[in-house]
Parts: structure tokens; sequence; C-alpha cells
């Protein structure tokens, strides 16, 4: 048996795959590689796919004849799992595969929010009065989707809509209002003392990004994604205390611009990771308020 002979078989014969699988006539389904009187015989039926050798062989004084000395059979399975509208939905348990892409868009997130004077700032605004540490957000995924490139399970492209709650603090003897068809900071006199000054504002949003990550043990992955991410706010009122009363509403709607567009970036291992998102025009309408862009950054527990 001419061992060369028959692997150099098997390998054309591996290398003819794709081309008999588009074949649907039953005249096709069945080939044969010679390979110098050895012969490898391949036949496509319904549902599995069967490799046969052949080696020619003779003794003395008779006619050379074929014997089979190999058969492999290569089982087509297909997935019958479809998506529906419930895999979307959050908190449906789904059952993953070991090298399956794990979209990591799903989650609950709360961190700290600011304005600054322009895009990717990052630094104190001189437009906004602000203290950081009480400046918040946080918000939650109800609906998710992903894509999945060719199969490959590092890459995939994410889509999701998530509904927050956004409060900016305003410091100092001050207070966002509303005059003369434009949102501007009142100040505090004699007469009047403000504290504990708030813009506050709820959203829906729906980011769009494409995700890398690499699975470093069997159950735990470290990720990165990026993309562009629409912000439709509603809800927008602004608070304030006034000589130490209960909170007052001074003003609602504040000219905002209704629709913003942030870049968003993710990254962090298994469930839990961390976020940056930053706004990338003004956040009040032209002409009507400070020009400012928010930003935001904390963590995101995802499942």
């Amino acid at each position: 048996m001419n061992t060369k002979n028959i692997l150099a078989g098997m390998l054309l014969a591996t290398l003819s795959l794709p081309a008999f699988a588009q074949q649907t006539n039953d005249s096709i389904r069945r080939a044969t590689i010679e390979a110098r009187g050895d012969s490898v015989v391949i036949r496509k039926g319904a549902g599995d796919l069967r490799i046969r050798v052949y080696e020619e062989q003779a003794e003395e004084g008779e006619e050379p004849q074929e014997v089979e000395i190999y058969e492999g059979i290569y089982l087509e399975r297909e997935d019958e799992t479809t998506n529906t509208f419930l895999d979307a939905l959050p908190f449906i348990p789904k059952k993953k595969k070991y090298n399956a892409y794990d979209p990591h868009n799903s989650g609950i997130y709360i961190g700290f929010a600011r304005m600054t004077d322009n895009f990717m700032g990052f630094g104190d605004s001189k437009r906004f009065p602000q203290d950081l540490s009480r400046s918040w957000e946080f918000g939650f995924n109800f609906l998710s989707a992903y894509h999945n490139f060719k199969r490959n399970p590092h890459w995939g492209l994410n889509i999701g809509a998530s509904w927050g709650y956004r409060s900016f603090n305003i410091d100092g003897d001050v207070a966002l209002v509303k005059e003369n068809g434009q949102s501007v900071f009142s100040a505090g006199d004699s007469d009047t003392h403000y504290s504990r000054s708030r813009m506050r504002h709820f959203f829906f949003r729906i980011p769009i990004t494409v995700e890398w990550q690499q699975r470093i043990s069997t159950r735990t992955r470290m990720f990165f994604n990026f993309g562009p991410e629409i912000e439709i706010r509603h809800g927008m009122k602004s608070f304030t205390h006034i000589n130490g009363g209960k909170k007052t509403r001074v003003g609602r709607g504040m000219y905002v611009n209704p629709v913003g567009v942030s870049l968003l970036a993710q990254a962090g291992f298994g469930n839990l990771g961390f976020y940056l998102r930053y706004n990338t025009y003004s956040f009040f309408q032209k002409g009507k308020g400070p020009d400012v862009e928010p930003l935001s950054f904390g963590i995101a527990w995802y499942w």
C-alpha cells in the first residue's frame, strides 16, 4: 500500500469538498479520485459525507482488485436554533457555546457626568460651574442585538437601546433659569440665595458599537468596543433651593438639543467593565445656552 498516494488522494478530496457541496444533482454526488492505482471515492448524501479509500491489490495469477482500506463519515449538523425577539431582551437565559461570540451590550451602568468646554475635554468648565462628585448618571439596556462577523468569535457588531437618568450639579450661589429665550445662570444677591441647584433629564440611548473580545479563561473574556451612540433627551428640568427653602423648579425644557450623538468606548473583563462617552456637539441649542458638551464615565455590569 502506497501511503503517500493515499494521503495525497485524501488531501485532494478535502480540497474538492466545497465544489461537491454545491452540487444538487444526484449524478454528481459521487466522485472518484485515482492516484497510481489507488482511488478515493467521495459520496455526498443527505445528511452526511462519506469518503472511502481503496487500494489496488493483486495476487499472483489473478487480476488486480480494489480493496476498501478506510471509510470516513462526516456528519452535517445544522443549527436549528433561530433568533427571536425574546433573544434581544435582558434577563432571558441563553445557552452559550464555549467559543461563541458574547456581546457586552446589555447591562446596568452608573457613573459620573460633567460638562466640558470642548469636545474630548476633561477639565472643569468655565461656562458651567459644577461639582463633579455630585453629578452622576445611571441607566440600563432593555434591548440588545448583535451580528458576528463570519462566525468569528473575536469580532462583532452590537446594537441596543437603554433608558436612564442624568443629573448635573450646579455649584455656587447660582441657578440655571430661562430668561429672554435663553438658559442663563442667575446669581444670588442680598435678597435671594440659591443653593443645591441642579439640572436633570431622562434619556433613551441607542449604542452601535464594534466589539473585539478574547477569551482568557473558560469563563472570562476581555473585551473592547467602540462606536457612536444616539441620545434622545426628555424631561429636562432645572431646580434650586431659594433662601434655604424647599426644592423649587425654576425652568423646564431649558433649550437643550433634544437629540445628541456621542462616542462610546467600553472595556473590561468578564461581566464587568468601564465606559467613557463624549457628546460630539453642544448640549444646548446654538445661542440659547452655555456652549458646553457633556461627558460621562463609570462602571457597568453586563449580562
